[in-house]
């Protein structure tokens, strides 16, 4: 973490979601995605949002909704310090409060100075670690309320090739294990390049890249458990603990004993 930054992590008592409180000076996150949704606003100063090959300057004002296993990176805009903070929702809370499936963001950012002022709101109340469960899940209703309105459902017509499905699934299932591109390829029934080609326009990343990403996210959790950090690198497959640690700081912020602490 360079001077001067900092990020919060705090996860309310009632409903199963995180939040995030960042203060980042010169800080650049590497092309990435998260399994759930990113809810959030900018409280001070602007970065630089890139998805789906188009550039946002996101500010002061603005929403910030990004759906889940979107590819984007994103870095702090000029000198003075970035704050944000955010909430992240897993997809079956969402459908949960909406009962809809397949909810995506149109855009990941909106300008909306009186949404985004409550938002900001919402998450400093959470963040004091008010309400009951009948609150907290109101207000989480709140929350999604305000993001879905730029928000569509899929559509049926646009698919991910077969190939691809069939690639990414064999990653989800195993993720901590060592395998090469030839196995993937052949799974998949395309050619190498093909595959990296045709997986990275799906995704928005490589076949490594996702599978360090579904390492992370595992990680995450392995590390709330209480699990050695040594053990979780020999488990998921990273060459030892000082390379995990060097990867979760890259993806999260902190640090994977910081991570625990919160």
């Amino acid at each position: 973490m360079q001077q001067g930054s900092s990020a919060r992590f705090i996860r309310p008592k009632h409903v199963e979601i995180e939040l995030v409180a960042v203060a980042y000076r010169n800080r650049d996150f590497p092309v990435h995605i998260h399994d759930q949704y990113v809810i959030g606003a900018i409280e001070k100063g602007a970065e630089i949002l890139s998805l789906e090959g188009k550039r946002h300057v996101v500010g002061e004002g603005d929403l910030i909704t990004i759906s889940p296993g979107k590819a984007h990176s994103n870095s702090s805009l000029g000198d003075e310090v970035l704050e944000y903070r955010v909430f992240y929702m897993p997809p079956d809370l969402v459908e949960a409060f909406t009962g809809r499936h397949g909810l995506c963001f149109e855009t990941p950012c909106r300008r909306n100075p009186s949404a985004a002022k409550r938002l900001l709101q919402l998450h400093r109340w959470f963040v004091r670690g008010g309400g009951d469960r009948l609150e907290q899940e109101t207000a989480t209703a709140e929350i999604i309320n305000i993001a879905i309105e730029n928000a569509g459902w899929p559509d049926e017509k646009i698919q991910t090739p077969q190939t691809v499905r069939r690639a990414k699934r064999y990653i989800d299932n195993h993720y901590r294990e060592s395998f090469g591109l030839d196995a993937l390829a052949e799974i998949a029934g395309v050619t190498k390049s093909h595959l990296v080609r045709s997986f990275k326009s799906a995704h928005g990343l490589s076949p490594f890249a996702y599978r360090t990403q579904r390492r992370i996210h595992e990680a995450k959790r392995l590390v709330l458990e209480g699990t050695p950090l040594a053990e979780i690198a020999a488990e998921l497959g990273f060459s030892d603990q000082s390379h995990l640690t060097r990867q979760f700081q890259s993806m999260v912020g902190i640090s994977p004993a910081r991570y625990r602490e919160q």
